[in-house]
Order: structure tokens, then sequence, then C-alpha cells
């Protein structure tokens, strides 16, 4: 194919190239003009995409003066039907790896069966360096996942599709209940490995985020609902730090990070909206966090922590006071 070819060419020539491999397996010696009218086109077009095959993909084609024919030297041999290069297929299976933090959920299934039709469709004849394939080289630690219930997921996501209201019965971590509530879905977003659905509460009148797998059913209902227009996926993103994310009661954090922590923590991303201005000892780190939620601050207490004698809380009041109070009470279990 010329380079200045339109792609919608190219696209033709490789159709052609299969319907004419699938008549060649079927039929014994057909001739051009054979081929040129089961295919209807020309025999010159017929020559054009012999050439095509043999050129472009080592085709084994042959003609045979004894029956006037063409034929396959290597009946085992194929056109794939998906065309990758060596680097293609290679970053194929590190997707494959990384296929492992789904796993025990819905998707994972989904994702199998899309892999399984890309190598059904994959030429045995690509070969790939034992360098990309030795699990010795690279791979994955991923992420403990949470089951998520199929029937749970696929309502769930057909109920976004729809805006339709759903009655889910949710288990909480915090009453250790499992009691029923209506629903508007908006949608549904992984966060470390775990999955979680954002939906506007009818009980609360506000978005709330619900762990996915906490939801033990989930029943579409007629009625339908608007999307509140102030939900952004995107912007919930971008403010989410662990497993909580929310777009309400945004306060900036300022933490000091100081000592042994700064030199292993310098180069790291912790949050996609981060500022970092270099200290004496350390750097200071500022980011949006929300204050919002039954447990306000939780993954981020959690992180500050972590970081011990090093870490110095600048800014919001109401996390440092909640900082205080947890080494205090930390203190105390440590004297008895």
């Amino acid at each position: 194919m010329n380079a200045n070819e339109p792609v919608s060419s190219g696209l033709r020539e490789l159709e052609r190239a299969h319907a004419l491999v699938d008549y060649l397996k079927k039929e014994r010696f057909p001739s051009r003009l054979d081929m040129a009218r089961t295919l209807e086109v020309s025999t010159r077009t017929v020559q054009r995409t012999l050439d095509f095959l043999r050129d472009r993909f080592q085709c084994p084609l042959a003609y045979s003066h004894e029956h006037r024919g063409y034929h396959l030297t290597d009946s085992a041999w194929f056109l794939p039907r998906v065309m990758v290069t060596e680097g293609e297929l290679f970053s194929l299976l590190i997707a494959r790896q990384a296929m492992a933090q789904y796993r025990g959920t819905p998707v994972e299934n989904s994702l199998r069966k899309i892999f399984e039709k890309i190598a059904d469709d994959l030429s045995e004849r690509i070969s790939v360096h034992p360098d990309h394939t030795d699990a010795t080289h690279l791979s994955f630690a991923p992420l403990p996942v949470l089951d998520v219930r199929e029937e749970v997921w696929n309502t769930l996501l057909a109920a976004i599709r729809e805006q339709r209201v759903v009655h889910i019965q949710y288990h909480s971590h915090r009453s250790a209940k499992t009691r029923g509530r209506n629903v508007d879905p908006h949608h549904i977003l992984n966060m470390r490995g775990d999955w979680y659905l954002f939906a506007r509460d009818h009980d609360r009148k506000r978005i709330c985020q619900f762990q996915l797998h906490r939801v033990q059913d989930a029943q579409k209902l007629e009625r339908r609902f608007e999307r509140d227009p102030s939900f952004n996926a995107a912007e919930i993103i971008r403010s989410s730090f662990g497993n909580f994310a929310s777009q309400e009661d945004l306060v900036t954090l300022r933490l000091q990070i100081g000592g042994d922590m700064a030199r292993l923590l310098a180069d790291r991303q912790f949050h996609p909206q981060q500022r970092v201005k270099p200290r004496a000892d350390g750097f200071e780190i500022s980011f949006p966090i929300s204050a919002a939620g039954d447990r306000p601050f939780y993954d981020i207490l959690q992180w500050i922590l972590s970081m011990g004698r090093d870490a110095d809380i600048l800014a919001p009041p109401a996390l440092k006071t909640r900082y205080q109070e947890e080494v205090k009470a930390m203190v105390r279990k440590l004297s008895h």
C-alpha cells in the first residue's frame, strides 16, 4: 500500500486478502479469473492482492502449471485478523499481567474474554524475545481486591446508563447492619484496586460514596432521575486521596515533611494537584482534601501518622486537632 493512500484503501486491501485466503483454503487451485469472479473484482486487482499477501505477509503462495491455478504450500498458514508488532505484543503482555488487580470482580471476566479474542486472532508466527515473557524479568504485585457481586455490578451499570433509581441493600461498616436505600447512581470509580459507587442517597439528599463490595443486592426501579449537574467525576478524581473522594467541604492540606521521610519522599507524587516548596529541613507539600464523610480526614490521617515524627501539620486546624487526639490516645494505650 502506498503511504499516500487513504487508510480506507488499506482496509479494503486487507479485507480482500482475508477473503482470498479463505477462498484458497476452500477451493483447489483456483485461477485468477475464478478469484476475480468470486470477489467481484478485476483480475488485475486479484494479482495486486496476491502480491500484497506475498510481499507483506510472506504468504506461502504458489502457482501450479499442471492445475493452472494457485494454492497454499502450507495448509496451516493463516492471515491474522489482528496485526501487531513485537513491541505492541509486549505491551499486551504487560496489560495482561496488570489485569490481576481486577481479580474477583466482574471486570476480570470481561477483560479475560477480550484477551482471549485477541489471542485467537494473533498469528502463531509472531515471535517474542524470551525476556519479554519471562516472569523473572517483569511482574506485578497487585493490591488485594474485594469481590463485587456480578449481578450488582451489571444492575448498577445499566441503571447509570438508563438513569434509573436503584434500591440497594447496603451493609454499613459503622453500624454493622444491612438496610435498604434508594439511590440515584451517577458513577463507578476504581480507587486503589477497589470499586466505589457514587450515588445520590434519597435519605441524605446528597451524593454519597458506597463501597461496591458492601452492596448485597441491587434492584432497578421504574422511576428515572435527573443527574446532579454539580457532579463531576473528573474533579472528584482530582480531589481524591486514598480511598475517599468528594467534591464537598474541600480544604487545603499544608504539611511540613522533614528528616528521613523528606529524603525518601522528595520525588514522590501523592496528589494530582500537589504543590511542593523546599524548606531548610525537607519540604512543604500542599493539596486539596475533603473534610466530608462519616470519618473526616480518615485516609489522610493514616498517611500522616505513618511518617511519625517527621510530619508536622500546618493546616487545616481541624486535621491538626484530629492528629493530636489520635497521638494522645496512642500514648495512653502505650502507658497501660
